[in-house]
């Protein structure tokens, strides 16, 4: 059942001045409820401009966007309504960290929505677990913590309202593989516990490849793909003819598949890999016990 429907979206800025430019234009598309989409793109794809619309933070210049069903601007007064169910986590969210402790930035958009103190709390309490903040920190000033610990604090801020729908541009931007890790681990935990649908907007091929089920390509503020992690993944040479790259294990097993020596579908993660190749390592060692 479709959560979000696209229907011809259209994006000029600053329209009818010099400086007009199309940044998307005839995008249709439909997210299922439950679905982890990955969204990627070269720089100046028109994947920002698209998830910024989701939750109304622009309004198309021609087109519609609907939840369950329902244009987001059919009416603009309660536009703020769609951004309590659509939830947005800009890139680098940090940087919009403001309240005294960490417990009162996670709360700030459950008080927003007219919740009790008890529920609030719950929400606080269950975001927290999610992102992997202990709870010595929650009284602390965000200030005072890690790149790593702000970056799930603001991420936790945003699954506190625990919209239908949670969007990330760009969530592991800056942090060390040990800080990708937890963050993704976190997402696709909190997604299958949740069932929420997600949209994660990133540039790492891997990290896309490894959480979302289906990928949605941007390229010159068009859809280029949106199918299946597998098939998209399987068209390296459409995506590199478009600037973007497939992930690095799946161009080994390119080669591989070129020389003979493993066949199959595509393999774009390192799971998938070890799976692959384990039991034809073991194949080609001597047998000791003779």
């Amino acid at each position: 059942m479709p959560i979000l429907e696209l229907h011809d979206l259209t994006y000029r800025y600053s329209p009818g001045t010099p400086y007009e430019k199309t940044a998307m234009e005839g995008v249709s598309l439909t997210v299922e409820k439950g679905d982890f989409v990955g969204v990627i793109g070269h720089t100046g794809s028109g994947k920002s401009t698209l998830v910024q619309h989701l939750n109304g933070l622009l309004r198309p210049t021609s087109g519609t966007v609907k939840l369950d069903g329902r244009d987001i601007w059919e009416e603009p007064k309660k536009i703020r309504d769609v951004r309590f169910r659509v939830g947005l986590v800009f890139q680098y969210p940090e940087h919009q960290l403001f309240e005294e402790t960490v417990y009162k930035d996670i709360a700030f958009g459950p008080k927003n929505m007219g919740l009790s103190e008890e529920e609030i709390d719950q929400r606080v309490r269950r975001a927290a677990r999610f992102t992997g903040l202990r709870d010595e920190l929650m009284e602390k000033s965000p200030f005072e913590l890690s790149g790593g610990e702000k970056r799930r604090t603001a991420i936790a801020g945003v699954m506190a309202m625990e919209p239908e729908v949670l969007i990330l541009d760009e969530p592991t931007a800056g942090l060390d593989p040990k800080g990708r890790e937890m963050i993704l681990s976190q997402i696709s935990a909190y997604q299958r516990e949740n069932g929420t649908t997600v949209l994660l907007v990133s540039h790492s091929m891997e990290d896309v490849a490894r959480t979302a089920r289906k990928v949605l390509v941007m390229n010159k503020g068009q859809v280029a793909m949106y199918a299946g992690t597998d098939e998209v993944f399987s068209r390296a040479e459409e995506l590199t003819a478009i600037g973007l790259s497939v992930p690095a294990v799946t161009r080994i097993f390119q080669m591989l598949k070129q020389q003979g020596l493993v066949g199959g579908d595509s393999v774009y993660t390192v799971e998938q890999a070890k799976h692959i190749l384990l039991p034809l390592l073991r194949k080609e060692e001597p047998d000791h016990a003779q």
